[in-house]
């Protein structure tokens, strides 16, 4: 037989479910608890959709310019198909994840340019600066902290050095294709050469406009495989600059090169050996070489 309280309780939660302001009198606190339950349900529940879609922004974000399909991020992020279409509908209306005409899911133009809204340095500018600086103090040379954006390379910072002559060819905040100039090349050496095409390929009218080739960033992959940098000569029409770029991974999907700009006539055999081994002495002091 059912205890007295234990039936007030189930006939209580019925006329809950039917709408019904249930039995009065000693109730009236388990209704106040019972509200304070729901909200807190609630806000729980909340959380988690956020941390679920989350979740799935880094994953689309880890396959970057190649895409993913659902398949792949249900399976990644252990949902349920139907709510991880729902959680993904949210995030392209809002223009976070981009779905494109294969049906594959990329990264959206907000989560690229939200970081750009960051008014203070951010942790990254942060922990780079005292090494672009000690660069730019030793070298004398312009430092450039170079970071991948989907299918560009941006300048996060540029560090000036003490030489009379600035080479001052890149601005910060500034978007060049992948591939050109120094640091766009230097990062060319964690790409395959099949991303490399399709980004090639979708961008054809940009890097012709710029007289690059799909061989010519090719061949520049395969040498900077080779030799662990990337050394550039008049890039973008700059006569008698040079660059020197090694590229980082930062993160679990983070590319980015630290790069120096200079005089060709300053750059020779024995000053690029000691300016490489320089760069990749301090990108191994960050532990990202």
């Amino acid at each position: 037989m059912p205890t007295n309280e234990s039936l007030f309780l189930r006939v209580n939660n019925v006329m809950g479910l039917l709408g019904m302001s249930g039995i009065e009198g000693s109730n009236a606190s388990s209704k106040v608890e019972a509200n304070e339950l729901k909200s807190a349900s609630t806000q729980v529940q909340g959380a988690q959709s956020v941390r679920r879609a989350l979740s799935l922004l880094r994953l689309v974000g880890k396959y970057r310019d190649e895409g993913v399909k659902l398949a792949q991020l249900v399976r990644e992020s252990e949902l349920d198909r139907g709510t991880a279409y729902r959680l993904l509908t949210c995030l392209v209306e809002e223009q976070f994840v981009d779905r494109g005409s294969d049906n594959l899911y990329y990264l959206g133009p907000e989560a690229v340019l939200l970081g750009s809204l960051l008014s203070k340095p951010t942790p990254l500018l942060t922990r780079f600066l005292p090494v672009l600086r000690r660069i730019g103090r030793i070298a004398g040379d312009t430092v450039f902290l170079m970071m991948r954006q989907g299918d560009y390379i941006y300048c996060v910072h540029r560090e000036e050095g003490s030489s009379m002559v600035k080479v001052l060819t890149t601005q910060i905040g500034q978007r060049r294709m992948i591939g050109t100039g120094t640091g766009g090349t230097a990062i060319l050496e964690f790409m395959q050469p099949a991303e490399i095409k399709r980004i090639y390929e979708s961008h054809i009218d940009e890097y012709q406009e710029q007289g690059v080739e799909l061989d010519q960033l090719l061949t520049a992959a395969q040498e900077v495989r080779q030799c662990g940098y990337a050394l550039t000569y008049d890039a973008f029409d700059e006569v008698g600059i040079a660059g020197l770029g090694i590229a980082f991974r930062i993160g679990s999907h983070g590319i980015g090169a630290i790069s120096l700009a200079t005089l060709t006539a300053r750059l020779g055999p024995e000053r690029l050996r000691e300016l490489q081994a320089m760069l990749a002495a301090e990108l191994k002091g960050l532990s990202l070489r």
